[in-house]
């Protein structure tokens, strides 16, 4: 497990950087998709729920230090999503465009959640979503967009993300 807890902190710490730096320059796209919770959720889908909750707690602190969100934001809202993802473990195929998409508009829609949550505990300083609003709709478009492209380019490599081999047809 330390193989991929390695690789996949690695790869989020990658993927942040490269929303930062090269998707954040992009005019056409005015949101961001959230490319590690896809990795998380590959990683926690291809492995379990415990090794899902060690990436989403190790990736989403790295995202903490990243970003201007409060410490533990990112954090929590990824430890549950790798929680949640690792319980369906092996229940899918992921060979397929759908299964992939679904699983990427889940898991926006429970980050949305979760973080809607904890503003009403927490206040002003955590910036939530306006489900009303065209943020939030073109971020689940984007994720579950890109969901099959973060988890086919996961695929190739899955010798890197996943304890054991499992087919993938």
């Amino acid at each position: 497990m330390g193989r991929i807890i390695i690789w996949t902190s690695v790869t989020a710490l990658i993927f942040a950087l490269f929303q930062a730096a090269i998707l954040s320059n992009l005019l056409f796209l005015p949101v961001l998709p959230d490319l590690v919770l896809l990795v998380i959720v590959y990683v926690s889908f291809m492995n379990s729920s415990t090794t899902g909750v060690t990436v989403g707690f190790i990736s989403g602190l790295l995202l903490d230090f990243l970003s201007a969100a409060p410490i533990g934001l990112n954090t929590f809202t990824k430890t549950l999503t790798g929680f949640i993802a690792g319980k369906f473990s092996g229940s899918f195929n992921l060979s397929k465009i759908l299964i992939p998409a679904t699983m990427g508009f889940c898991a926006t829609i429970l980050k949305v959640s979760t973080t809607l949550i904890l503003s009403i505990f927490f206040g002003p300083e955590i910036l939530n979503y306006n489900i009303s609003g065209i943020t939030f709709w073109l971020e689940l478009f984007e994720n579950t967009a890109s969901a099959p492209l973060v988890f086919g380019l996961l695929g190739l490599f899955s010798v890197l993300f996943t304890e054991r081999q499992r087919s993938t047809e």
